[in-house]
């Protein structure tokens, strides 16, 4: 007997991007004969993501092209989606972290200016004293 490794398939390979959103497939006859169209278009999960997660996978071919060519092609797909995923997720959260050190740098650096940046009140002239000229 030959030992044969089974080829993952179709939701085996979408499993990891799943894992961070939700798919929308769609499979379309198209007017050229035997031509399927199979879309694969990943979903926004919340507002502000980037709008490269959602880039769709879009593949044309008969029947059993794509028996033979879209496994592949979705896994190269997700591959990209999950680094691209992860990529900008480490971006963010550097962003984040800098954007904090930056504004308490900020703060610590505004508490330290004397009274809080706040103008100095005039004193009130006593009878001795004489006004200052303009440009002193």
């Amino acid at each position: 007997m030959t030992d044969i490794t089974p080829i993952p398939g179709l939701f085996s390979q979408l499993l990891p991007l799943l894992a961070q959103r939700a798919i929308l497939i769609t499979v379309s006859k198209l007017e050229d004969g035997d031509q399927l169209q199979v879309n694969i278009c990943p979903r926004l999960l919340k507002e502000g993501e980037n709008q490269a997660l959602t880039t769709p996978l879009s593949v044309c071919g008969n029947a059993a092209e794509l028996d033979v060519e879209l496994v592949p092609q979705v896994a190269s797909f997700v591959a990209a989606q999950v680094r691209l995923h992860s990529n900008l997720s480490a971006i963010q959260k550097e962003l984040a972290a800098a954007e904090r050190a930056a504004r308490d740098e900020a703060s610590k650096k505004h508490k330290t200016v004397g009274n809080g940046g706040k103008k100095p009140e005039p004193q009130p002239l006593n009878l001795f004293d004489t006004p200052a000229e303009e440009g002193d």
